[in-house]
């Protein structure tokens, strides 16, 4: 679920009870936290290390946290309550960051996969999304889940990305753990800025302002892209993005033309995999469509001398 949500679905009517009982037994198993306070359970913690050792905690908040992150999932995705969702990310961000400090000299092989970099930084990827989710249910520049914070963590989340992929993990890993943890992340953050420059644009009274907003939300959207391969749909999506935003932007024609050229290639390898996946179900390839239709139609245009490369985009009619 961290590595890739779109690779989550759910075809038992049962599955959510079952899934809470799985929670349940393997809470009892590990002797994992489940209704204790977030600082509670941090003492807990480490009276539970100083007593029993490593082998007793850190299966207890393995499960412990992996339980949240499940929950925030559930509730997020299949109950509709992102704002629920939000909480539990937290308090995982919060007990990692501060497992992270309190036990930085302790080898993983102690303290458990769950505070490593890549564990961290796939976390916050998923966080960043519900916290967008849930900005969705109260937008506005009051919003219970302001903008300034989403555009926050995605600039901190982005510091960290770009750390570890210049210092990636030296032991042996399988050929989508970079991507998972390290480039998706990337991309997701990237893809936050531009969506916070895209709402931004909408609360000004300068136009031009405005318009300055929609460039910086398109070139966050255009590396959004490059953070994906050419056949995922986040690919494609994240150029379809741009478009909008370029020509929300009032950029030259030319610039416009050349992401529609990237996106007239991308679709159809996108197409291979991703033909039915939850986004397409929410009207992606009518929007890709409007976009590299109208940018056909402006180069005809431009064809027949109607307009020039270097005017600006036209809005679509």
């Amino acid at each position: 679920m961290i590595r890739d949500e779109r690779a989550f679905h759910i075809d038992q009517p049962d599955w959510i009870s079952m899934c809470s009982k799985q929670i349940m037994f393997e809470a009892e198993v590990r002797d994992a936290w489940n209704t204790e306070g977030l600082e509670s359970l941090k003492q807990q913690a480490q009276t539970r290390l100083r007593e029993n050792g490593w082998n007793d905690v850190r299966p207890a908040l393995s499960v412990t946290v992996r339980a949240w992150i499940m929950k925030a999932s559930v509730d997020g995705g299949v109950r509709r309550q992102p704002q629920a969702a939000v909480q539990y990310y937290r308090r995982v961000l919060d007990l990692l960051e501060w497992g992270r400090t309190v036990w930085k000299d302790v080898p993983k092989s102690d303290r458990g996969v769950i505070f490593e970099d890549t564990f961290v930084t796939g976390v916050r990827g998923s966080y960043l999304r519900m916290f967008m989710n849930a900005y969705e249910t109260d937008p506005g520049l009051n919003s219970k889940f302001p903008l300034e914070d989403l555009k926050e963590e995605a600039e901190d989340l982005l510091k960290e990305t770009d750390r570890l992929s210049q210092n990636p993990p030296k032991e042996a890993v399988d050929p989508g753990f970079l991507s998972s943890f390290i480039s998706y992340p990337a991309g997701i953050a990237h893809s936050m800025i531009g969506l916070y420059h895209v709402q931004m644009s909408k609360y000004g009274s300068d136009p031009v302002e405005s318009r300055y907003s929609f460039m910086k939300a398109a070139a966050a959207y255009l590396e959004a892209a490059t953070k994906y391969p050419e056949d995922d749909e986040s690919h494609a999506w994240f150029l379809n993005c741009t478009l909008d935003c370029l020509r929300n932007g009032g950029v030259r024609i030319g610039d416009f033309n050349q992401v529609a050229i990237r996106l007239r290639e991308a679709a159809p390898k996108m197409m291979k995999l991703w033909a039915l996946s939850a986004l397409a179900q929410c009207g992606r390839d009518q929007r890709i469509r409007e976009n590299l239709d109208s940018a056909e139609d402006i180069m005809k245009r431009v064809a027949e001398g109607k307009l020039m490369l270097d005017d600006p985009t036209p809005f679509r009619s």
